[in-house]
């Protein structure tokens, strides 16, 4: 079942409410930007508990389905710019080229950057508070500290700091944190 017919049942108010919900949950299994459990509570931050409320629940897939449009388009115009390029016979993106952001991972898809930038610190708080005591570095802790305080905005002093734990970190949970992480306030 794809993502669309979990959708419908979502909206589907034949079905019990704790089913919809789930039908939710399984929407953000196949669509979650920022991680799974990150993407459930940020739908709970921008529409209210979900959960419990009707409405909450409709604006909650309101916004994952907006997301993921904005995904699909971003993702489609990657495919066909890397086509043409190849077509010119560029075959590997050049070094300067934007990443492939067809890849979920590590970015709320919005039209609007500042949603993109209340979910980066979203996923960033939880992914601070979950973390275990000495699990990270204090670089690490402190870049991702640096952002979280800056709103999403970390400072083009730090974008080599984070290019370089993108590259050496030592695992994946610290690896997708600073994947998260756009210097520049991006």
């Amino acid at each position: 079942m794809g993502f669309g017919e979990r959708a419908r049942r979502v909206r589907d108010g034949r079905l019990a409410y704790g089913r919809r919900v789930a039908a939710l949950c399984s929407c953000v299994s196949l669509y979650h930007p920022i991680g799974h459990r990150a993407t459930l509570s940020f739908l709970a931050e921008l529409a209210g508990p979900y959960q419990r409320h009707e409405r909450a629940l409709l604006r909650a897939l309101e916004e994952l389905e907006a997301s993921r449009a904005v995904w699909r388009a971003e993702a489609a115009a990657y495919t066909s710019e890397r086509v043409k390029q190849k077509r010119l016979g560029r075959r590997v993106p050049a070094p300067g080229d934007p990443p492939p952001r067809g890849r979920m991972g590590g970015h709320w898809y919005a039209a609007a950057p500042d949603v993109s930038r209340r979910a980066a610190v979203h996923a960033l708080k939880l992914w601070e508070r979950d973390l275990p005591p000495g699990f990270a570095n204090d670089e690490v802790r402190s870049v991702v500290r640096c952002c979280i305080a800056g709103g999403g905005r970390l400072g083009e002093e730090h974008s080599d700091t984070v290019s370089r734990l993108r590259t050496q970190a030592e695992s994946e949970d610290v690896r997708w944190a600073m994947m998260l992480i756009r210097p520049g306030g991006n």
